[in-house]
């Protein structure tokens, strides 16, 4: 007897999928968790996990007692949380359903015109679902009261509430609800596969800074706000004593704000002896080699730096707050505590050309770190960087917003000043040839291997990104030439 059903949408990597990591969205296990305390039945249906299978779903909705459908959705999965959304009401009209997750958030008006989709819950879901719901299923108190929420009246305009304030104490929220998710689905990113139980977690939510093309300081405020480290060990120990996990991805936007804290979880997890793995996410400028060492012993395997970029110009105009220096410095201090240094880089700002790009991959190929991956700029609505494509008219022809997809590495949707998309697509395959396909990172990444799981999944993604790499290349006029 279920009263709330929460998808989770699918998601691929195209070519990549084989090395891409498979995770929940962590946003829909808090509300279930949530919804479960204030005492509701709940199913939680990942999608990513389990596959796009339109038969379960049905027989999901079979039961009578199912009241309330909702589904995640960021910019690249839209249209497919739309359809299911749109397959749902067209099979169970009298379901409510909700969408939330950071594409209503940034674009609640657009979102709230498509008419199989009845509220939208945007910001943090975790209260405003809760009270949506006890709404729709109790009728308990009036929707227009509810913060943070969108829907139509009955003239059919779309009605915002105004904004829920962020949730200040995060420690207040109960342990995700992982007992709904099918917990032996979920894989690491192939090089950290070493065949171990794995699991997302959040320890944070936010970032303090702006970049120009990342929209979650839209979403997030601009603020940064940790659980403590007493909160974060003990869901760390339950996930490791209960679900039998050994290896989680630490999602925070920024794990390592502040060093004090990641010290703090650190001495929890060595101090309980916990064989545990784990990765995460920061800035080049969050680390210290002390730092650095305390969360080696403590079992982080790997950290993903955004770069973004590899000219000094370039990362002034972006408002990334560091220096090529200090991603040098990163970098070797990650891989000199025996940890994976991942680098993130975008091309395709509106002022870059072939040289500017071309730096930032030469700046890549010399920074050494084990793993570079390069994105073609995607801009997000609400974005500087998306007002200044709009404004600029640098978006491809016929653009709209359900262009957005999963993999739009073969299908650029914009230009720079002085680039077409597909120079730039080109100029992205031209970046992985260069690195990639040196005989000396190959003969590094195949020593590191110490697991057939990851020799496996590394091998199979190797074949993959050389296919991958040569379509870029090939993507219509002459490829891009060597500098």
């Amino acid at each position: 007897m279920t009263d709330v059903l929460l998808i989770i949408p699918p998601f691929n990597y195209g070519d990549m999928n084989e090395a891409g990591p498979i995770y929940p969205s962590m946003g829909l296990v808090f509300v279930s968790a949530v919804l479960e305390q204030a005492g509701y039945n709940v199913k939680l249906y990942d999608m990513f996990a389990l596959g796009l299978d339109e038969k379960v779903l049905g027989k999901l909705l079979e039961d009578k007692n199912l009241k309330v459908a909702g589904v995640t959705a960021v910019s690249a999965t839209f249209k497919t949380s739309y359809e299911i959304l749109k397959n749902i009401k067209k099979i169970r009209p009298d379901i409510t359903t909700i969408i939330g997750g950071p594409h209503v958030t940034i674009l609640p008006e657009k979102t709230m015109q498509e008419e199989h989709i009845d509220y939208g819950v945007m910001g943090e879901g975790d209260y405003t679902a809760l009270e949506l719901i006890d709404y729709i299923i109790k009728g308990a108190g009036r929707r227009e009261d509810i913060k943070g929420i969108a829907y139509r009246d009955e003239e059919g305009r779309v009605v915002q509430t105004e904004r829920r304030p962020f949730i200040e104490n995060l420690d207040e929220l109960p342990f995700p609800a992982y007992h709904l998710l099918p917990m032996d689905k979920y894989k690491p990113y192939g090089v950290y596969d070493s065949g171990r139980k794995t699991a997302a977690m959040i320890t944070s939510r936010g970032c303090p800074f702006k970049c120009i093309f990342c929209c979650s300081s839209k979403i997030f405020g601009g603020r940064w706000r940790p659980m403590s480290a007493e909160k974060a060990i003990e869901n760390i120990k339950r996930l490791y004593n209960e679900f039998g996990v050994r290896h989680i991805y630490f999602e925070d936007d920024e794990f390592t704000v502040s060093h004090e804290r990641v010290m703090k979880i650190c001495d929890g997890i060595i101090e309980s002896k916990l064989d545990l793995n784990w990765e995460c996410l920061t800035r080049v400028s969050h680390v210290d080699d002390e730092l650095l060492a305390k969360m080696a012993k403590a079992g982080c395997k790997g950290i993903l730096y955004g770069v973004e970029v590899g000219y000094d110009e370039g990362l002034k105009n972006i408002r990334k707050g560091i220096t090529l220096e200090q991603a040098r410095n990163a970098i070797k201090l990650t891989q000199k505590h025996g940890m994976i240094a991942k680098a993130a880089f975008i091309i395709g700002f509106p002022w870059e050309g072939e040289k500017e790009v071309k730096q930032t991959i030469d700046f890549a190929a010399k920074l050494n770190a084990d793993y570079p991956f390069f994105f073609i700029l995607n801009p997000f609505p609400t974005t500087d960087v998306y007002e200044t494509i709009k404004k600029e008219g640098l978006f491809i022809p016929g653009f709209n917003v359900d262009m957005y997809c999963a993999q739009p590495a073969l299908e650029s949707l914009i230009r720079t000043r002085y680039l077409t998309s597909e120079e730039l697509i080109r100029l992205m395959g031209y970046g992985y040839k260069k690195i990639y396909f040196n005989p000396r990172y190959l003969f590094r990444q195949l020593r590191r291997q110490k697991h057939f799981s990851e020799l496996k999944r590394n091998v199979i993604s190797g074949m993959y990104l050389l296919i991958f790499t040569v379509k870029l290349l090939l993507t219509r006029d002459k490829p891009i030439k060597a500098s």
